[in-house]
């Protein structure tokens, strides 16, 4: 039980990114809310008397959080290279 709940504390934690980026007016990064991750992990703790399916839940819960941390990263560098762009022009 302790790694479901441990999967779906870090897939809601992954919400934090993109809350921040949606208070930098930045809000194309709503698209890559970790929903698919935060439903998996409400699954797996609605599948607790069956381990094999709790076991399972927990791999789809962690591949679609390493799955939105490559996106977020994969988002993020654009706009870190649009900021140095805009930092250099001013200057």
């Amino acid at each position: 039980m302790g790694g479901a709940v441990a999967a779906l504390v870090v897939a809601v934690l992954t919400v934090a990114g993109p809350a921040l980026m949606v208070y930098l007016d930045f809000w194309f990064f709503l698209l890559v809310v970790n929903v698919p991750g935060i439903g998996f992990g409400i699954a797996t703790l609605r599948k607790l008397p069956d381990p094999v399916e709790v076991e399972r839940y927990i791999r789809y819960t962690w591949a679609c959080t390493f799955a939105y941390a490559i996106l977020f990263v994969l988002f993020t560098i654009p706009v870190v290279v649009l900021f140095m762009m805009m930092l250099l022009l001013t200057s």
